[in-house]
């Protein structure tokens, strides 16, 4: 049954190339997805990462993976991404790490037409194909299984909407899925087993919670303490979207209105919006700054709004108080975990889809706000400047709170070099 269904998919592919090469995403790296260039084989591993998100568990796996091949049994990675943004963390990560005992090579994924997919498996020979997060191609899944090459899935999430699309396909994958799944929750998991069916399925840590390390710019070192008054508390709206900027203006507003003995720092998700932002604030009567015009200590009551990069995280190690944007409309959140590991507990809006993997036990245990709106986030912002919060209390929290479920990203290894090299008598 699954020939003449590949059979079409090839031609609806054919169908399509032409089209496709036009595409702002799909077009660049055009020559390997079609596999008219690129590495060859064999390679040990093919790892594949949808974008620039997944592209960083990637690179993470295998830092680890370097650090737990055993002597004399080096390893050759294909690295793969569907995006271009993912390509280029992929690539620039390889440049600057060593070449052993795991060497990587980088490409752009194959478009999945089933005959292209027969060239690259053909091509790259790999022993072992890695899946981060979900991202299951029919071809890719089905040549697999015809060149007798295991595919594991690591970092596994399905969301509901996902499972309602995936579980009209269940036959097919339960018997061309993964050999392999480690989701990331007790429900993702069961999700998966209901739409792979007899796949190995189980749970592993979140590779993500393996992201968050103890900071490395100690607050003494930032530029920004330059720019403070002594006795002022600053307060930081930080990655604020364009679409939250009429929200928050009366927040700002009010601060200076009710604490006009702090400083507040703006931080624009996207730098050119800071001009637009000293207009708003000049028009409510308030004194604002661009960052990069500010020299010296800002009088109390002032703004500073940011228009240069990489200042962030030194000016959460100072902040008294702090929002992170992205998450008072449905834009998906911000980072707020950054500010996390500088022993500040961040106030965040309902809307935080993109950091749903860290779960609400974070909002529960009180490492994190959730306000519903931006009244309550002004209460909240003016109520956290008046608390005492030891900051090596909080981090010292923040550190118990993540370090149980860490060490994802060695587990995802171990399950990659169990299948490459299987202990004497057990089978991939």
């Amino acid at each position: 049954m699954i020939a003449p269904i590949l059979f079409f998919y090839n031609l609806a592919w054919a169908a399509a190339l032409p089209f496709l090469r036009r595409h702002p995403r799909l077009g660049p790296g055009w020559a390997e997805r079609t596999l008219e260039s690129g590495p060859a084989g064999p390679f040990d591993l093919w790892i594949q990462a949808a974008s620039g998100g997944e592209a960083q568990l990637v690179n993470m796996i295998i830092e680890q993976l370097a650090l737990m091949v055993k002597p004399g049994r080096p390893i050759t990675v294909l690295a793969t991404a569907t995006t271009p943004q993912g390509v280029d963390s992929l690539a620039k990560a390889a440049k600057t790490r060593p070449t052993a005992p795991v060497e990587v090579s980088v490409a752009h994924f194959p478009f999945d037409q089933p005959s292209l997919m027969a060239r690259a498996f053909a091509r790259y020979a790999p022993r072992l194909a890695v899946v981060v997060e979900t991202e299951l191609w029919p071809a890719f899944l089905v040549t697999a299984r015809r060149r007798q090459v295991p595919v594991l899935l690591v970092n596994g999430r399905m969301s509901e909407k996902s499972h309602r699309s995936y579980r009209r396909f269940a036959a097919f994958f339960r018997h061309y899925g993964p050999q392999a799944i480690r989701a990331i929750s007790p429900a993702d998991a069961a999700r998966f087993q209901s739409v792979c069916g007899r796949a190995d399925i189980a749970v592993m840590n979140n590779i993500k919670f393996d992201r968050i390390t103890p900071p490395a710019l100690a607050p003494a070192a930032t530029p920004i303490r330059s720019l403070l008054p002594a006795a002022s508390p600053m307060v930081l709206l930080g990655s604020v979207r364009r679409e939250e900027e009429e929200l928050l203006l009366p927040t700002v507003t009010t601060l200076l209105t009710q604490r006009p003995d702090i400083v507040v720092a703006l931080f624009p998700k996207h730098i050119e919006r800071a001009e637009a932002w000293c207009r708003l604030l000049a028009d409510q009567g308030l004194r604002a700054v661009r960052r990069s015009l500010a020299e010296g200590p800002q009088p109390p009551g002032s703004v500073i709004v940011w228009d240069i990069f990489g200042e962030l995280a030194g000016a959460y190690a100072l902040a008294a108080a702090t929002f992170v944007g992205g998450s008072l409309l449905p834009l998906g959140g911000q980072n707020f975990l950054e500010p996390l590991v500088f022993g500040l507990r961040p106030i965040i809006g309902p809307y935080w889809k993109n950091f749903a993997w860290v779960g609400r036990d974070i909002v529960h245990c009180g490492l994190v706000s959730e306000v519903a709106d931006a009244g309550a986030l002004t209460a909240s912002l003016l109520a956290a400047l008046d608390e005492d919060s030891p900051r090596d209390l909080v981090a010292a929290r923040v550190h118990d709170f993540f370090r149980p479920r860490q060490g994802g990203t060695r587990q995802a290894c171990q399950l990659i070099l169990d299948n490459l090299h299987p202990p004497r008598g057990t089978s991939p």
